[in-house]
């Protein structure tokens, strides 16, 4: 019974913590390189250097000299502004 008891209690704590982190996604559309994103997703996305990008969402975007957003942050493009710079990986904030 107190196992029982316990796994239930497990299941009620994560379901409390998935339903506490609301779904974080930019509102707007993304291009990168001519590729548009339309609300893209909060994250690290790959890209090839040099990097084009208009960003027409509410984020910032950050863009790093390395993949995986690693290496060195070579510029963060704010929302409504448009950019070209070197990089191999951005994160959308």
């Amino acid at each position: 019974m107190r196992r029982r008891i316990a796994v239930v209690g497990m299941l009620a704590v994560v379901g409390v913590l998935a339903s506490a982190v609301p779904a974080q996604a930019a509102t707007g559309v993304l291009v990168v390189n001519g590729v548009a994103r339309q609300n893209p997703a909060r994250g690290c996305y790959p890209t090839l250097s040099p990097v084009i990008v208009q960003n027409l969402t509410d984020a910032t975007v950050d863009v790093y000299s390395a993949a995986n957003c690693q290496g060195t942050l070579t510029r963060v493009i704010a929302p409504g502004m448009s950019a070209a710079t070197v990089g191999f990986s951005y994160f959308v904030n």
